[in-house]
C-alpha cells in the first residue's frame, strides 16, 4: 500500500500470525516504482532492498542459506534449485523434484 512505513510491516496484524518465515514484501502500485522489503516478524527485522524482484528473491535465498534457516515449503524447490546453481552443498537429504528434472535434462543432451 502506498505510504506504508517499512517499520510498520513487523507489527501488521493483518498478516498471518502463524507464519514464522521471513517474507519478501513488495510496496507500491503495479504502475509505479516498487520497493521490496524482507520482513522477519519474529525478530522484528526489516531489510529494505533497492534492487528488482530477481535480486530481492536472491537476497531472500541468501538470508535463509547464511542463517541456516529451513526453507518455507512454498519455496523449497526454488531454493534447492538455487543451491544447485550456486554449487552449494544441498541442505536436504531427500531428492528434490528440481534435481530430478535437472538430471533428466542432462540425460537428454
Amino acid at each position: 500500500m502506498p505510504g506504508t512505513r517499512i517499520a510498520s510491516l513487523c507489527s501488521d496484524s493483518s498478516a498471518s500470525s502463524t507464519n514464522h518465515h521471513s517474507q519478501l514484501i513488495c510496496i507500491g502500485d503495479l504502475g509505479s516504482l516498487k520497493q521490496y522489503v524482507i520482513v522477519a516478524k519474529n525478530d522484528k527485522v526489516t531489510i529494505p532492498l533497492d534492487d528488482g524482484l530477481t535480486c530481492a528473491v536472491d537476497k531472500l535465498f541468501k538470508l535463509y542459506w547464511v542463517c541456516n534457516l529451513s526453507y518455507p515449503p512454498q519455496l523449497c524447490s526454488v531454493f534447492t534449485f538455487f543451491e544447485y546453481i550456486y554449487d552449494l552443498p544441498f541442505s536436504t537429504q531427500r531428492k528434490a523434484k528440481v534435481l530430478e528434472l535437472i538430471a533428466q535434462l542432462k540425460a537428454c543432451k
